[in-house]
């Protein structure tokens, strides 16, 4: 396969692995709602019931020996730091919800972009232009106008604690998006996602415990949702973003990522019946906009 037509199908790739990780907040909220669980106990889940999935594609799938392709070695210690950032990721984000507003939880945990884009040209060698940059900061305007017309300001007296656990988020997001990419370089996406979310499992499981969570939830219906969110969302959305990263820019994926809170919205109107007004319409097709800018601005690499 060319170049060319690698980085097409990663581009699609990634585009419809952001609709997958979108569905993550309202599955959540499905599953979270009415039940005995908390947000903690949603995202514990949310990993646990993927590592059946994933090890059975990854054993189904291991490739044997031959002289033009040899069977992949593992090395567990490196592909165990995506999982430990990823679980950093889900923790502190979910725990600033209740202390920040989800506007304020949202755009702190976006800046990781910011962070993705430095530390790829610092580190990685990716190289862009002017409409990069000029993109990623329209797509941030257009999430912060999303997030800032859905809700309220906060008047928590420990809103700075949640702000600061947000901005912990931008961090570990930006960590797990960099050392996927490092990875791929080696490993197939479905080794990443097996060994990594096994990671993240065990730490979201001692968070639970720690936060005095209760572990299982009461009832078919939450089951159900919770098998969603680990099917839609982790197998199939950050899946197929694991895999579109070995022909892509991580500048270019994470602010590509910036979709999910757009998509997101339109899922939470459609299923929650949460409100879509006008300026909500208008702020999204900003953020297109700039992920389009930036995507032109965007090379690969040396």
């Amino acid at each position: 396969m060319s170049r060319s037509a690698s980085a097409s199908w990663a581009i699609a790739a990634l585009l419809a692995g952001v609709i997958g990780i979108s569905f993550a907040s309202p599955l959540a909220k499905l599953a979270v709602h009415g039940s005995d669980i908390g947000w903690i106990g949603a995202a514990f889940w949310r990993t646990t019931l993927s590592i059946p999935i994933l090890w059975a594609v990854l054993l189904a799938t291991r490739r044997t020996s031959t002289a033009d392709r040899p069977r992949e070695r593992i090395s567990w210690w490196p592909l165990l730091i995506p999982g430990v950032f990823f679980a950093g990721d889900l923790l502190t984000w979910h725990l600033s919800f209740a202390w920040t507003t989800a506007a304020s939880a949202t755009l702190l945990a976006n800046l990781a972009v910011v962070i993705v884009g430095f530390a790829s040209w610092l580190w990685l060698r990716e190289r862009f232009d002017g409409r990069y940059v000029l993109g990623a900061l329209l797509a941030i305007g257009g999430v912060l106008w999303l997030v800032t017309t859905a809700t309220g300001p906060a008047d928590h007296p420990l809103r700075m604690r949640g702000d600061l656990l947000a901005m912990s988020t931008a961090v570990f997001y930006a960590g797990y998006i960099l050392s996927i990419k490092v990875l791929r370089a080696k490993y197939r996406a479905i080794t990443l996602m097996a060994v990594g979310t096994l990671a993240s499992s065990v730490i979201l499981l001692a968070a639970v415990l720690i936060a005095g969570e209760p572990l299982f939830p009461s009832g078919m219906a939450t089951w159900g949702w919770l098998v969603l969110l680990a099917i839609v969302p982790h197998c199939l959305g950050q899946g197929l973003i694991v895999w579109s990263l070995s022909a892509l820019p991580a500048s270019m994926a994470a602010v590509t990522l910036l979709l999910q809170p757009v998509a997101t919205s339109v899922w939470g109107w459609l299923m929650l019946g949460e409100a879509l007004g006008p300026s909500q319409i208008v702020a999204g097709l900003v953020v297109i906009a700039g992920i389009v800018l930036a995507r032109l601005g965007s090379m690969r690499g040396p």
